[in-house]
């Protein structure tokens, strides 16, 4: 893969080099998504911290840990409004940054296809949660719960024919999508789209480091999801099917179950942390 440097025959370069509001906009979006994701990573905390004893806080149990719980956590806090748009802004110059990675010229294999695809995956749910931001800033109020929302959809897509695969091939793949963050993390392979060469080496190695901490969480909280999509799809019972809140709190209940708990927390948060201490380190990079 080729990074955005300002070459005659590379056009992402010629593009960053002729527009670089684009590259400001984008870097823009990747601050939002760290708050969102360092948000999550707490309140994922919350659960483990209650689960085990730690915490008597009342108000855990009434946080949802995900992205969208961490939008509705913000949107009470004091301002929380103004911050609704901003993060949704935020959230839709991010979506817009996938859209134009996917679209720029690059390779036209097996494996840049896949990543072409995985960007418009990514932008059309980032776009889904600045829609929930703006929700929440418009109305003040709360959404529906994530966790039913899912169960919910589960029990009318398996009510028509096909449906319960459907809903198994999706877990299936997001079992894959996170077997494939696990992968990376576990390998440090986190400098995607990113010039770190003007940090010091200690600082860049510290930087891998958190972001490969944090890709283990998300790949590990993506497969948690997957996990319980496909096990509604094969007991054919909706109710399993549940967002990453419920898996958690599900697993929070069982000892192995919470140090998992703990370990997405930790791996949300400090994702949350390199894409704050990273953002002004991002390029736009052809898959």
């Amino acid at each position: 893969m080729s990074r955005a440097h300002a070459l005659p025959h590379n056009p992402v370069g010629r593009l960053t080099s002729d527009h670089p509001v684009v590259v400001k906009f984008g870097r823009a979006g990747w601050f939002a998504k760290g708050v969102v994701y360092l948000v999550a990573g707490v309140l994922a905390l919350l659960i483990a911290a209650k689960a085990s004893g730690w915490s008597s806080a009342a108000t855990a149990p009434n946080k949802e840990a995900s992205p969208t719980g961490a939008l509705k956590t913000i949107a009470q806090m004091s301002g929380g409004a103004l911050l609704m748009w901003v993060l949704a802004g935020g959230m839709l110059l991010y979506a817009a940054w996938r859209v134009v990675s996917a679209l720029l010229p690059g390779g036209s294999d097996t494996k840049a296809w896949i990543m072409r695809i995985g960007y418009l995956v990514s932008a059309a749910i980032y776009t889904t949660f600045a829609v929930t931001a703006i929700s929440l800033a418009r109305s003040g109020r709360s959404n529906p719960n994530g966790n039913a929302k899912v169960t919910s959809l589960s029990d009318r897509v398996m009510a028509h024919s096909g449906g319960r695969l459907v809903i198994g091939v999706v877990g299936a793949i997001a079992i894959a999508a996170g077997l494939y963050r696990l992968v990376k993390g576990i390998r440090g392979d986190v400098t995607d789209e990113l010039d770190l060469s003007a940090l010091s080496p200690q600082r860049r190695r510290w930087t891998e480091r958190l972001g490969a901490v944090g890709e283990i969480g998300r790949g590990l909280g993506i497969g948690l999801i997957g996990f319980f999509l496909l096990r509604a799809a094969v007991t054919y019972d909706a109710a399993q099917a549940t967002g990453l809140d419920g898996a958690l709190r599900r697993l929070a209940t069982e000892n192995w179950g919470l140090f998992v708990v703990v370990v997405i927390g930790v791996g949300f948060a400090a994702y949350g942390v390199f894409c704050l201490a990273t953002f002004t380190h991002r390029e736009l990079q052809a898959p």
